[in-house]
């Protein structure tokens, strides 16, 4: 027997029986990556320094007035140009007219921008007359006239009046931004919170949605928690507004993110 076979031969009984004591073999210990402890402890996406508002008023842009007519020898007619500022903030329009006299002997006329919005026999008196808001312009043109008193030869229709037109505004001023979260972030987030600071003028709320959802209601300052189901991986959109009367100055909204 060659002389290192005795030494091999210990030497594979040694590894049997290390083997034999651990099991028959090598121990490995599987490792795993938990992927949010590549995360913060939570992620703040602010919106600084703007305002939302929500007003209503009245306003007088036009006025013409004195005396129409219309008869077989003269007839007098008014025309008048008058503007209106944010057309798309104009929640209604209306003409007050206020008839001093008339005779009755045909009905009165009144176009804006060559469209037809009043004929009738306004009594003696005040009158308020609504019509679409669709036919305003930014420059618009206001023509009052009278219809023929007809066979009435010896006498002209005629209206002496004053009248004003009257435009009610509706500015609703939002403001709204995007935000993006990841496939990781939407899964181990577990938390989530709106704050905002701000000031107040008027008495209404300051609403606060994200994807559609209100997460809140109410005043400044906010500090309130809300269902992270609200919030989806991709694009997501918070939308600040208030009620009417009321202006919010925003100087700092924060969505915070807590990942667990």
């Amino acid at each position: 027997m060659p002389d290192f076979l005795p030494v091999l031969i210990i030497a594979i009984v040694c590894l049997i029986g290390l083997l034999l004591v651990f099991g028959g073999g090598f121990v490995s210990i599987p490792s795993r990556t938990y992927p949010y402890r590549y995360l913060s402890t939570d992620r703040v996406i602010e919106f600084n320094y703007f305002d939302v508002s929500y007003t209503t008023g009245e306003e007088k842009i036009g006025y013409v007035g004195g005396e129409v007519s219309n008869g077989v020898f003269a007839i007098d007619e008014k025309r008048v140009g008058f503007q209106v500022k944010n057309l798309e903030e104009v929640s209604g329009v209306f003409i007050n007219l206020k008839v001093w006299n008339t005779n009755y002997y045909g009905k009165m006329i009144i176009s804006v921008n060559e469209k037809e919005v009043y004929r009738d026999h306004p009594p003696v008196g005040e009158k308020l007359i609504g019509f679409d808001s669709s036919v305003l312009k930014e420059n618009n043109i206001l023509e009052v006239k009278a219809e023929s008193s007809g066979w009435k030869i010896w006498a002209p229709t005629v209206y002496a009046f004053d009248l004003d037109v009257i435009v009610d505004y509706t500015g609703k001023r939002t403001k709204s931004f995007n935000f993006e979260l990841s496939d990781i972030e939407t899964e181990y987030m577990d938390k989530a919170r709106i704050v905002v600071f701000g000031e107040r003028k008027g008495t209404g709320d300051l609403d606060v949605r994200i994807n559609g959802v209100k997460i809140y209601s109410g005043i400044t300052t906010v500090y309130k928690d809300f269902p992270v189901s609200v919030l989806k991986t991709g694009n997501n959109v918070i939308e600040f507004s208030t009620e009417p009367n009321t202006k919010y100055d925003i100087s700092s909204a924060q969505v915070i993110i807590f990942f667990g």
